[in-house]
């Protein structure tokens, strides 16, 4: 089990091979490797009627006269499932995510990467954003991670030991340079859980480095920085829009002593998912497991803040409640 998009298996059949077959057998292939994934990594897949769902989406391929609707026909098998979290990501997409210019045009950074910003709000609190992440370059991961804990030591001093970390707008993608860049502020040790039945994948940080069981995910590219103040308070910002990976690193904080959440409930898509090359280069991203915070406890759903902050439909742009409560929370502790 390999969940989170952190790796691309290899295609089944050789590409080669497949473009010398014809178009409806092409797409048959393809349908059936996508299935045969489902059948046997889908989290859920001991509750699903297989025979139904194959026999279903075979007889839409035969019928359909496009063999480029094999796509919306593997969608279609999620809804079936009522899954929000699988989809399957097209050619050029997915060259883009896995930054594979033999596929596609590599995209500017600002379409991989969400905005990093951050600043000292009083002499004591500092803020800072954690972006959504779109690629699995390990370069481009590594410096994101860069970025973060670079970001965290210029805040930083002996006197700031209060923090807010703003994930409203944290889409996810590949959580791991996310949570290698945060890392200074959550310490080393487990930080949550992948769970499968009754196995137990502990996410954990350690000296700039996130790490999916005893496997390095994305790493600084020096020694991760250490935070001058040991013991801190930190508020954490969440919205709708705090999605996937970006309730990852929610959820790394949940329950925690020191740790406040404030803002909206979450999208509600903690569960964690592996990623599955398929033989056109397409990639089948597959829900494989649910997600649990550092003390085990299994997430359900939408991660719900401590207390509820709506944002304001209207009034000044430079107006935020959410972030205002958070540091009327910080200075009162």
């Amino acid at each position: 089990m390999r969940p989170t998009l952190l790796l691309t298996l290899p295609a089944l059949l050789l590409t080669s091979l497949l473009n010398a077959q014809p178009c409806p057998d092409r797409a048959s292939g393809l349908l059936d490797e996508a299935l045969g994934f489902m059948k046997k990594n889908y989290y859920r897949r001991n509750d699903v009627s297989w025979d139904d769902i194959t026999s279903e989406a075979r007889t839409r391929l035969k019928t359909s006269g496009n063999c480029d609707e094999v796509y919306d026909i593997i969608s279609s098998c999620f809804k079936k499932l009522n899954e929000q979290h699988s989809f399957i990501m097209p050619p050029k997409k997915a060259g883009q995510y896995n930054y594979d210019a033999s596929l596609a045009p590599l995209p500017p950074l600002s379409e991989l990467v969400g905005e990093i910003r951050g600043e000292r709000l009083n002499d004591s609190i500092a803020y800072l954003t954690v972006p959504w992440v779109s690629t699995t370059d390990s370069f481009i991961c590594m410096r994101i991670a860069d970025s973060l804990q670079e970001l965290i030591a210029r805040l930083d001093s002996k006197d700031i030991a209060k923090w807010i970390i703003d994930l409203r707008k944290n889409a996810g993608g590949n959580c791991w340079p996310m949570l290698a860049g945060i890392g200074p502020l959550l310490g080393d040790g487990v930080c949550g859980y992948f769970v499968n039945g009754s196995e137990r994948i502990p996410i954990s940080y350690r000296n700039g480095a996130a790490c999916q069981g005893r496997h390095v995910l994305c790493r600084v590219s020096k020694d991760g920085y250490r935070t001058q103040r040991e013991r801190k308070s930190i508020v954490v910002l969440t919205s709708r829009r705090t999605i996937s990976a970006g309730e990852i690193v929610a959820l790394a904080f949940k329950g925690r002593e020191q740790a406040y959440f404030l803002g909206e409930p979450t999208a509600g898509l903690t569960t964690a998912n592996a990623t599955y090359s398929l033989s056109d280069h397409s990639m089948l991203v597959l829900t494989v497991c649910r997600e649990a915070d550092y003390m085990g406890r299994v997430c359900e759903g939408s991660i719900l803040p401590d207390r509820v902050i709506r944002p304001p439909t209207m009034g000044p742009a430079d107006e935020d409640p959410v972030k205002a409560a958070a540091i009327d929370w910080l200075q009162a502790r």
